[in-house]
């Protein structure tokens, strides 16, 4: 569409008085015809870009089109064997209120806990006497009613080949000796790792009929070692804490509380609950030294006012008379170094100094 300009005529001769209004219109006409021609070619050419950043419509599909589609559905992947199932309930199948049946929460048995127990680790191997193994090998069953193997001859008399269990969630003091088939007969879980044992001991036979005297040499001593080692993580180092368990649960002799054991030779997160009767009666002296810890006014426990409730922080300008001993003195820097620590821990801040 063209664009019409307004032409301002300029006659020769000055037009008479009554062609004024007649110029007029003619001008008028003009300039509206001018403005009408500029906004239609302008909303012309925006519609246009808009139709050119808008999405394409997707071509229409056909008839059958859509039906190949609707049996590649039906079909579908042959891997996939999952149906679809509408768990929406008919009008006349819904449950109604009378259907329903109370149950009280007593009457449900609780789920059956799962008694196999689960091997850990195989500590060593040995040839025993048949029958010597199971919770009479342990060793405060030994303290008490004696060791099953004892006095045991392999050459004369018949055994079988026995292996030193770590039970899971059990400490080494529950340690037992255990055949294949007795672990077998358990139901146990883990017997891949008696079976790897099994691999790495016949390694090592190998390995040692072809190792050199001093070689053997060296791995025996190591052996006793790692021996000695074993022997210590039945050994309670201190303990930590106890509990009182209800009365329904509990289960130590004569009113025991249970006692939280670290072990000697192993880190903190291989503590373990006792019972109470049993460690009394191997290690008194660590639980005297646990309830002497507890009862001590000089050492603050947990429920100290002084670590709930810290004074106010005072500065130390001189060298306080606890620190010092046979004349020694502290320089500046750690005077300083003194302030920071005791300032942090009157405003409970955490903190490493070095």
């Amino acid at each position: 569409m063209k664009i019409l300009k307004a032409v301002a005529l300029q006659p020769k001769k000055l037009p008479s008085k009554q062609l004024y209004p007649q110029l007029l219109l003619d001008q008028c006409f003009r300039m509206w015809l001018f403005w009408f021609d500029f906004f239609t070619c302008s909303w012309t050419l925006l519609v246009n870009g808009r139709n050119n950043n808008a999405p394409k419509k997707k071509p229409s599909r056909s008839s059958s089109d859509d039906e190949d589609d609707y049996k590649k559905a039906l079909a579908g992947p042959r891997r996939q064997a999952t149906v679809n199932v509408s768990y929406k309930e008919d009008e006349e199948l819904k449950t109604d209120s009378d259907d329903l049946v109370e149950v009280c929460g007593e009457d449900v048995p609780p789920p059956e806990e799962d008694e196999f127990e689960t091997l850990e680790r195989v500590m060593e191997m040995r040839i025993g006497r048949k029958g010597a193994t199971g919770a009479v090998t342990t060793v405060y069953a030994v303290e008490a009613d004696g060791d099953p193997n004892a006095n045991f001859d392999p050459n004369r008399q018949p055994g079988e080949v026995q292996y030193l269990m770590k039970w899971k969630n059990w400490s080494h003091i529950h340690n037992t000796w255990e055949t294949e088939e007795t672990l077998k007969q358990q139901n146990v879980k883990g017997m891949k790792k008696l079976d790897n044992f099994k691999k790495k001991d016949q390694e090592k036979k190998k390995w040692l009929k072809a190792a050199s005297p001093e070689d053997v040499e060296y791995f025996n001593c190591q052996q006793e070692l790692m021996d000695d080692l074993h022997s210590q993580y039945q050994l309670v180092e201190r303990i930590i804490g106890k509990r009182m368990l209800p009365p329904i649960v509990f289960k130590s002799a004569a009113g025991y509380p249970d006692y939280l054991c670290k072990w000697q030779g192993l880190s903190y997160f291989e503590c373990s609950w006792e019972d109470g009767a049993l460690i009394a009666r191997k290690f008194q002296k660590c639980i005297d030294e646990y309830m002497s810890r507890n009862q001590c006014k000089t050492i603050p426990s947990r429920e100290c006012k002084v670590l709930k409730q810290r004074p106010r922080f005072v500065p130390m300008k001189k060298q306080p008379l606890y620190i010092g001993a046979d004349g020694l003195e502290l320089r500046d820097y750690q005077l300083e170094g003194l302030n920071w620590m005791a300032h942090s821990w009157c405003k409970y801040v955490h903190f490493v100094y070095s």
